[in-house]
């Protein structure tokens, strides 16, 4: 019966009335997350400013920066089963509204601690993106477009990346960064309102407009929690991002400016190279995976040669700027494989409990993320305090040093990963 109704909702979805439609409806969505992109990744480049501004130190600071990902891990679940239950539409505007209130709060206080209220604020409505983005793509797109549904939906994410890397480092030194992050604000307002007039959950003759709810509201999650194969993919993911939330969303600019000697808007637009790799690496991945049938393989030997690059950039101190954005890019190609564990937990669970799946997943990742970033800004801190305050290369070497071992333990975790997964039909 499951089977059917995919079929039926595949054919819907391949109906030229519906076609164009599902792709711009999806694109609002994409805009809302690559929007709350720019959000995460405002702390790398504001580092110094935000030091002068709220009165902190490092691991302060790695607790501001922190506070997105504490927040958007913990939404994560009711964002999944909120999602699946009331549809899109209405979650992802309540969202934007929300991060939109955060990141006035945010430019405008002068307190350490109403920032941290700020920025849990803005990883609020930024957990709805993600899954309410694929879930838009889902209901009406294709089946089997999901995989370049992901891949997409990442680029749009990586465009908000980079929009907020060397772009928005270059605005900030010309304006300051009150004025930019005052117009970044409005930028999210509009999207509110556009969602608002425009979003729409689901084709209206498709199955998930028609049937009525017949799970309880925490059934996706049970089913999703209770499956030892969920926690593996959902860990796996995790690693794979580790590095990534460390690097270009929080810590590798000043890593490189000290190690290089270079300006933070130089030291943005290295790092924030990853970001274009992940963009390429996830939407040719997406297309390939059509024709790759040992997925789980293909992301073991990715995360492998992901291990050796980043091994390479962090230890290797004297390396020319042309190679760096070639590694950092080639990096990212190859960690954009983590995508593909978005593929696998769906095709797990049913249909009805794919956004708990998808919530679930982001939920590791991203308290993962917070941990990783407050674990290494309170440990750059230590080291710093030995030496009166002045930062060492050797520093960030030793608080980097977890890294490579993330992406060696994913690499592990994929001889545990099952290659078929066939959807559970519990109703």
């Amino acid at each position: 019966m499951d089977n059917q109704q995919d079929n039926l909702d595949d054919t819907l979805a391949n109906d030229s009335r519906w076609y164009f439609q599902g792709w711009l409806l999806w694109s609002i969505a994409a805009i809302f997350y690559a929007y709350e992109f720019i959000h995460r990744v405002v702390p790398s480049i504001l580092t110094e400013e935000l030091r002068a501004t709220f009165s902190v130190n490092e691991h302060q600071l790695g607790l501001i920066g922190a506070m997105y990902f504490y927040a958007y891990a913990a939404f994560q679940l009711p964002a999944g089963i909120l999602v699946d239950r009331y549809g899109a539409k209405r979650l992802l505007i309540i969202a934007s509204t929300v991060l939109t209130l955060g990141s006035f709060l945010f430019t405008t206080t002068s307190s350490g601690t109403v920032a941290q209220i700020s920025r849990f604020m803005i990883g609020t409505g930024s957990a709805f993106a993600f899954v309410g983005c694929l879930k838009i793509g889902g209901q009406w797109l294709a089946v089997s477009s999901f995989p370049l549904v992901v891949g997409l939906t990442n680029l749009c994410g990586t465009l908000g990346a980079l929009s907020g890397g060397k772009p928005l480092a270059y605005m900030i030194q010309n304006y300051g960064w009150h004025n930019v992050m005052m117009q970044i604000s409005f930028v999210g307002l509009f999207i509110t309102v556009l969602m608002w007039l425009f979003l729409k959950d689901s084709p209206p003759n498709s199955s998930s407009a028609n049937e009525e709810p017949h799970h309880s509201l925490f059934a996706g999650l049970k089913v999703v929690m209770s499956c030892p194969q969920s926690w593996l993919i959902a860990t796996y993911s995790a690693l794979l991002v580790a590095p990534i939330v460390a690097l270009p969303e929080m810590w590798g600019v000043e890593y490189l400016k000290i190690t290089y000697n270079i300006s933070a808007t130089q030291a943005s637009a290295i790092t924030h190279t990853i970001f274009v790799g992940t963009a390429v690496g996830g939407t040719l991945i997406g297309w390939a995976m059509t024709f790759i049938e040992d997925k789980v393989k293909f992301m073991m030997i990715a995360s492998s040669g992901a291990m050796i690059l980043l091994s390479v950039f962090l230890y290797w101190n004297n390396i020319p700027f042309s190679n760096l954005y070639a590694i950092l890019f080639c990096y990212g190609v190859l960690t954009a494989n983590m995508l593909l564990s978005f593929t696998l937990i769906t095709r797990l669970h049913p249909s009805w409990a794919q956004g708990a799946a998808i919530g679930f997943t982001n939920m590791v990742i991203m308290a993962s993320g917070g941990l990783m970033q407050h674990g290494i800004g309170w440990l750059l801190h230590t080291l710093r305090v030995k030496h009166d305050g002045v930062a060492f290369v050797e520093d960030y070497h030793i608080a980097f040093s977890i890294l490579p071992f993330c992406l060696l333990i994913a690499v592990i975790l994929t001889f545990f990963m099952k290659q078929e997964q066939e959807p559970l039909n519990i109703r």
